[in-house]
């Protein structure tokens, strides 16, 4: 896209505005440069908080933890940020300018050119991001404890090739850390639906694995060319994150590395147990994943040709760019953020499951489908010989009553069946066969003092900070918090969605009353988050 045209004298701090490459929903990101004496000059990025949200103190506070988190990590895998400034009503932070594309522009022109998938550049390119990933999970604070740091944005978009063949990990805006001025509301998903793990759809506390998870779908999209979890509404991702069947990429290409398969599978294991531990490890998987596909002996200069050929024109229209603004000339037009945006990867095909798959899944929320292990086939096939037979003479039968339904039947379905399954019954013939799973939601109880008993159902269920697991359910039921010298505390709670109770607890000599029981809830068809 064409830059808009920056005020003639427009700066901020000691920075120049040379355009505007990018606008998102909280803030712009812009082109400047740093001019210094001697003729020291360099080009810089420049990300503003937009001027409506300068004022919100949420945003704010988000924006600095970005700043404060982000300075911390000192990588060359994750882009480097030099200072957060503040000038009159802008907040600003300034990082280093990288000439490149992000991984998702580098699959569109692959794709474009009909260029064949190199295997063994997208396991560097990832294993690369791995390396910067790490780096910021084992982010400490000044006193050495852990900050837990998950990114919860991992895509395509947020992984950057250079020309010079490195790779950058970008983004920490909505990143998880314990010290964190701001934490996630209730009933909201922070990240991108498609890129998100089990445990981050369901609201679950979530740790370093669901950064893992986030990689094997990146490694999935990049080396497969298909979109993973794309689906047509919010919702549908939600579910198929959940419980779709990862399709092995050898099933339709042949050609894909065994060895990379393999880890690919790990890290989209559903249960975060079975992932890699941490991103050093699926690190290490993918570089003897590497050796096995006799990749380069000097990855990152072969990636580096690589990405100069498939981007020339790319290349010379920056080059151009920044020696404009080297010159002091005013820069009108940028090159366009994204490249190949015309070009889209298809959606992986949500029927390529397997006729065994659908009967072991049996489409339970949460089911692993794709072993960790791609070749762990053996141990089931006399089992899957036998529900093969089963289903093949279902098959028969099903289609024997089909034609007797249609050599007698009746011009309309009796209004029973109308009302159970719509006009087609046998369009929802999988409602008889899978009954709907059950819907459980988290109340999380806390106490002041903590420790207190938590009473429900007429039985002790733990002891606060607890989490009661519920069935979705409209009706009401009562809970008690009980605490040895201390007033008890008693609410009716509705289980119909996904809440915390926080409760501070009276000495019984004080005075009646002074017990307070304080209930959130997210907003109407929101999700609720415990992390």
């Amino acid at each position: 896209m064409g830059a808009e045209e920056p005020e003639a004298t427009e700066t901020l701090g000691r920075y120049e505005v040379a355009g505007r490459l990018a606008m998102g929903g909280m803030a712009e990101i812009l082109l400047g440069r740093l001019v210094g004496p001697s003729g020291f000059e360099r080009p810089v990025v420049i990300k503003r908080i937009l001027p409506h949200l300068a004022a919100e103190p949420s945003f704010v506070s988000m924006f600095l933890d970005e700043a404060r988190l982000a300075a911390r990590i000192r990588h060359p895998n994750v882009v480097q940020v030099h200072e957060l400034g503040k000038e009159d009503d802008n907040l600003y932070l300034v990082m280093e300018y990288l000439e490149g594309e992000n991984s998702a522009g580098v699959v569109r022109r692959g794709m474009s050119t009909k260029r064949p998938t190199d295997f063994a550049m997208i396991a560097f390119i990832m294993a690369e991001a791995c390396a910067g990933l790490h780096a910021a999970h084992e982010l400490k604070d000044p006193d050495g404890s852990p900050l837990n740091l998950v990114h919860r944005d991992i895509s395509p978009q947020n992984i950057f090739v250079t020309y010079a063949g490195s790779v950058k990990v970008l983004d920490f805006g909505i990143a998880k850390a314990a010290d964190r001025i701001t934490q996630t509301e209730a009933g909201q998903l922070k990240g991108k639906f498609e890129y998100m793990s089990p445990e981050q759809c369901r609201g679950k506390p979530i740790d370093r694995r669901s950064d893992v998870f986030a990689l094997g779908i990146v490694l999935y999209e990049l080396s497969v060319r298909k979109r993973l979890f794309k689906r047509g509404s919010k919702l549908a991702v939600l579910d198929a994150v959940c419980r779709a069947p990862i399709p092995r990429p050898r099933d339709k290409l042949p050609e894909y590395p065994a060895p990379l398969e393999a880890v690919l599978l790990k890290a989209l294991a559903r249960d975060p147990d079975e992932r890699y531990a941490t991103a050093a490890e699926m690190r290490r998987a993918l570089l003897t994943a590497m050796r096995e596909m006799d990749a380069p002996l000097l990855p990152e200069e072969a990636l580096a040709n690589v990405m100069q050929e498939m981007f020339a024109d790319r290349v010379q229209a920056k080059s151009d760019m920044l020696a404009r603004l080297r010159s002091g000339a005013r820069i009108t037009e940028l090159p366009a953020a994204e490249t190949d945006s015309g070009v889209e990867m298809p959606e992986v095909d949500p029927g390529a499951q397997s006729i065994r798959e659908r009967i072991e899944s049996g489409f339970s929320f949460g089911s692993v489908s794709g072993s960790a292990d791609p070749y762990a086939t053996e141990r089931s096939r006399a089992r899957t010989a036998r529900i093969v037979f089963l289903g093949g003479a279902v098959a028969v039968l099903s289609l024997a009553i089909g034609v007797v339904v249609l050599l007698f039947r009746t011009p309309e379905a009796p209004p029973s069946l109308l009302a159970a399954y719509g006009k087609n019954p046998l369009q929802d013939v999988t409602r008889l066969a899978t009954p709907p799973p059950k819907v459980f939601v988290s109340i999380a109880v806390e106490s002041t003092p903590a420790g207190a008993a938590v009473w429900a159902f007429g039985k002790n269920q733990g002891k606060t900070p607890f989490e009661l697991k519920l069935e979705k359910s409209d009706r009401p039921i009562e809970v008690s918090i009980r605490l040895h010298e201390h007033a008890d505390v008693i609410e009716k709670i509705t289980p119909d969605i996904n809440q915390r109770v926080r409760v501070s607890l009276s000495k019984k000599d004080e005075k009646r009353g002074s017990s307070r029981v304080t209930v959130s809830q997210p907003k109407e068809g929101g999700f609720r988050r415990f992390d």
